[in-house]
């Protein structure tokens, strides 16, 4: 096998004689233009630009000329030389503009399949944004970019860096693997502790749903969050912004960037740091314990080394500190639902702390052949978080936790690609993968154990009674391949195929015992689309999903020793509408899931035993089936009325779940709806952006989210209501500057973030 695979990766190439790669950056006089049309003249070979305005395209070596257009501007023809890249600026078309009374939504490129190419093109679920919409909407991190997706739902409860987020159905699990890949810059982030990262000096964002393992690896079992930054530019640029909010938050980003070497080598500098008291109450320590400080920086060098080898080196760093373990409790009982907002308090008389710090670094070197492009991706990623405070929530010093959830994450990637053509009837990438990562729980708990004998008070003197100490070590190998085929001009057929092996230890030093394990999953993915007319795209797909399983503290009657790996089976049909000259989108999609066993995380309180011990467990066999809309209408120059709507139905085939509570309780949960997935969601919202004159610019938005019950636990004892949130943001920009206004949740509406129903 690797003797063929050797062979092949040497021979394609070879066949490639006859071609070159030439690159470059369209833009205009206000930055860069997004799906502008590179062409070659007399000829049917193209491409368009991605997000930054970048293009790479394989052309004959006959070829003299290129042509470019982006409507309201004029076309520009530009002659080919040696050079193998061009930086291109087009100017407006004043007429044109004037004779195109209202633009519609074209020109959107994401690269949810690793390559960029028109959104409405992709057979799959995509959600993407542009920097400008980042920009007028106030996206500062995934859970105000979460709000706007169907089916999507983000929550980060109160300590640092604890993230749960559910797609369709598959929901986050604490203290295990994310269901959705989070990759910034084609690179994939292992530690869903920083998932929820600050935003800042972004190009684009989306978020495609379904599995997508072929593309991002093991734990794309939901979907994958995709984001680029701004990359390092052969021109020099600066931006600083800052702002006020309500807890005494204040906020500053900047970002500059520019050639150290003209047309060699570039820099870009980004920053965020913001600071805050906090908004939450608690009414023992009489203070705010939400509070939040968190800087990251992040530099990038960008070094055209020749005309066909480019390399860049990236460096990201985050520091931030938080209020941890702040729940509430009702102060009329302890037996009270998750609707029950009116005696709700805060009196933990510890004040909660937590913190995160990441460190990031990537090299990607970037080949270019004839017709195809080698990329080598090497990545080492470290994320340490803490937390500390109360854990009987009451204004005795009785109980307190101390948690550290560590990580050391190595990757490296080698992928083959073709070139991104618009002639070729084939496109395909072919790659391998490793990598190493260390996963550090340890946890504990302490008492004041004066509290449960005479004088029954508390002595002052702090004892441990629970602990967790362990790692767990997960080593990965994959390899993969993913191909699109166009049949015809209208029909095409893409096909994926990912093997990952895993090889999983534990080192338990609370129990000094050494288990292990290997998983293993073919992960096949299969597309099929029909441009039904030149507006309308019809597919259909097939995909495998795959999130790795892992070992808990210990056997417990919640759980075992281990939990094992989770697959799917989705199945998803779509249709995609681009009419009106595309002033109206109108995206529809219907899928179902089949779960071999779904992953529930437990949390084990059993006074008679002092344990204290979380850990996960699996359901041999669950479903999950939906619908998702997305719409768009550009009434007008000056307004666009927006909606989406998400249903997601999820059930547990079979299993039991077993509590302790004195004695031990089985419960069949069969037929019971599954944890923390809203039943349902919706956004309306309502965008302006419009120039008032030649200088003064518009922008204004009003969005209203919904989000349907949430069952707690998977017996649906508990569960919350619907909720809806109303946010609005309204903004004037002048030439070089801007000022903007918001506000969250600004009805004061109250919902529950995260509940536990257990004695």
């Amino acid at each position: 096998m690797i003797k063929k695979l050797t062979l092949l990766l040497v021979f394609i190439p070879a066949i490639m004689l006859g071609q070159r790669v030439v690159k470059g950056n369209i833009k205009s006089t206000d930055g860069p233009l997004p799906g502008a049309t590179i062409g070659v003249k007399e000829s049917n070979q193209g491409t368009v630009t991605d997000f930054n305005g970048n293009f790479e395209l394989s052309v004959s070596e006959k070829a003299t000329t290129l042509v470019i257009s982006f409507i309201g501007y004029y076309t520009k023809e530009i002659q080919l030389t040696q050079e193998n890249n061009y930086q291109i600026t087009l100017e407006a078309n004043a007429q044109e503009l004037k004779e195109v009374m209202v633009q519609g939504f074209s020109g959107v490129i994401g690269q949810a399949r690793r390559r960029a190419e028109s959104v409405q093109s992709i057979p799959e679920s995509v959600v993407t944004l542009t920097s400008k919409e980042i920009e007028n909407k106030g996206i500062v991190n995934v859970q105000t970019f979460a709000d706007q997706i169907p089916n999507v739902n983000f929550t980060s409860s109160q300590n640092i860096g604890n993230n749960f987020i559910t797609v369709r159905g598959i929901s986050h699990i604490r203290n295990g693997e994310s269901p959705i890949a989070f990759v910034i810059d084609g690179v994939t982030l292992p530690d869903a502790n920083l998932i929820n990262q600050e935003l800042f000096d972004v190009a684009m964002i989306e978020i495609v749903k379904g599995p997508q393992g072929a593309l991002y690896g093991k734990n794309a079992i939901a979907g994958a969050i995709n984001i680029v930054t701004n990359q390092p530019t052969n021109n020099f640029s600066s931006k600083l912004s800052t702002g006020f909010a309500s807890g005494n938050l204040y906020k500053a980003q900047l970002s500059s960037s520019g050639p150290l070497v003209k047309d060699k080598l570039f820099y870009r500098i980004s920053g965020s740091y913001k600071k805050g008291d906090g908004v939450i109450k608690n009414t023992t320590l009489n203070k705010p314990v939400d509070f939040i400080e968190d800087l990251t920086f992040r530099g990038q060098l960008k070094a055209n080394l020749t005309d066909k080898v480019t390399a860049i080196l990236t460096g990201q760093s985050i520091d931030a500190k938080a209020g941890a373990v702040y729940y509430a409790s009702n102060s009329v009982s302890a037996d009270f639902s998750p609707d029950d907002f009116k005696n709700l308090v805060i009196i933990g008389d510890q004040f909660g702390k937590s913190g995160l710090k990441g460190t990031y670094g990537n090299l990607k070197l970037d080949i270019a052949f004839d017709k195809t492009k080698l990329t080598s991706s090497t990545t080492y990623n470290k994320g340490d978080r803490f937390h500390q405070g109360d854990l009987d929530f009451s204004p005795a010093d009785v109980l307190r936790q101390y948690q550290d959830s560590n990580s050391k994450t190595f990757n490296q990637e080698i992928k083959l690609s073709s070139a991104n053509d618009s002639n070729s009837k084939v496109t395909w990438d072919l790659g391998a993968f490793y990598q190493k990562t260390d996963k550090l729980i340890y946890l504990i708990a302490t008492a004041d154990f004066g509290f449960f004998a005479p004088p029954y008070a508390p002595s002052g003197i702090q004892s441990d009674f629970a602990e967790s100490d362990f790692t767990n070590i997960y080593s990965t190998f994959a390899g993969f391949g993913f191909l699109d085929y166009k049949v015809s001009d209208k029909f095409t057929i893409s096909a994926g195929l990912r093997y990952d092996n895993d090889n999983i230890k534990q080192d338990n030093r609370t129990l000094n015992t050494n288990p292990s394990k290997t998983d293993s999953q073919l992960q096949p993915k299969l597309s099929l689309s029909l441009k039904a007319t030149d507006n309308v795209l019809m597919y259909t797909n097939y995909g495998r999903g795959y999130r790795s399983g892992g070992f808990n503290q210990a056997t417990t009657v919640r759980f075992g020793e281990g939990y094992d790996a989770e697959i799917t089976d989705n199945y998803e049909f779509g249709i995609k509408n681009s009419l009106w000259n595309d002033r109206l989108i109108l995206n529809m999609a219907t899928y179902y899931i089949n779960f071999k066993n779904q992953q529930l995380y437990a949390l084990l309180i059993d006074g008679g035993a002092g344990n204290i011990l979380i850990g996960n467990f699996n359901l041999p066999k669950s479903e999950s089936y939906g619908f998702e809309l997305d719409f768009k209408l550009r009434t007008s120059n000056y307004l666009d009325i927006l909606a989406s709507y998400g249903l997601s139905k999820s059930k547990i085939l079979e299993g039991t779940s077993t509590y302790s509570i004195g004695a031990n309780d089985v419960i069949d949960v069969a037929g019971k709806n599954t944890p923390l997935i809203p039943q349902n969601s919706f956004v309306l919202g309502l965008e302006s952006n419009f120039n008032i004159s030649e200088k003064v610019a518009f922008n204004g938005n009003l969005t209203l989210k919904g989000t349907g019950e949430i069952y707690w636990h998977e017996d649906n004892a508990a569960v919350s209501s619907a909720y809806n949130l109303l946010n609005a943001r309204f903004g004037v920009s002048f030439n070089k500057f801007s000022i903007n206004v918001w506000g969250s949740n600004i009805l004061d509406t109250g919902y529950i973030t995260e509940f536990f129903d257990q004695p």
